[in-house]
């Protein structure tokens, strides 16, 4: 159901629940978006060894659902932009404010992390088909998402970060960082011209 209510493919290779710390445990995770306009690819938004979500799971039959924090480790976000404040990620971040408590019938489910932790992850950025940066991050943490945060400032949330650590390997002269500087300025000032 989740699958139809994101229009996206999602695969979980174990799930596991702890009662105790209230805690959910995802395994080889695989989330694709299912945008037209991009190729497989770049529909592939996340793959990750490990997600972990601890929040109130009582309170998934009500309209709020309140995670405390999604830790995410080895893995690898691709966010891929095919327009102007278009993006498998913007698409997907829709989807999620759309998301019915019920099916049928049924108000949006209304939902909040407090904190979002990726460890080890990998950090690709399409343009238009086009790679224009991929950088390992050791860690990134994020604060306050929440569903009725209007999605394009949920991307913002999330990039920034990104462009600072790509900035910050730069200084150092990390040679694993691969970015096309033009196509990166580019995107930028677009991206900044829209908003």
């Amino acid at each position: 159901m989740a699958s139809e209510q994101l229009n996206a493919d999602l695969d979980v290779g174990e799930l596991q629940v702890n009662s105790l710390t209230d805690g959910l445990t995802a395994n080889k995770v695989r989330l694709a978006t299912r945008v037209d306009e991009l190729s497989e690819p770049e529909n592939q938004l996340l793959l990750a060894k490990q997600l972990v979500l601890t929040g109130n799971w009582q309170a998934l039959g009500s309209r709020r659902v309140d995670i405390s924090k999604i830790a995410v480790s080895d893995a690898q976000l691709t966010v891929s932009y095919y327009g102007t404040g278009r993006s498998n990620l913007h698409e997907f971040l829709k989807q999620m404010s759309g998301m019915k408590v019920q099916k049928i019938n049924s108000v949006p489910l209304r939902w909040q992390v407090d904190e979002w932790m990726m460890d080890n992850v990998t950090i690709n950025l399409f343009d238009k088909g086009e790679p224009i940066l991929s950088v390992h991050v050791d860690e990134l943490a994020l604060t306050d998402l929440q569903s009725m945060q209007d999605p394009d400032a949920q991307v913002k949330e999330l990039l920034w970060p990104i462009l600072e650590q790509v900035i910050e390997q730069v200084r150092r002269g990390n040679s694993s960082l691969q970015v096309d500087s033009m196509a990166l300025s580019r995107f930028l000032l677009r991206e900044a011209m829209a908003f």
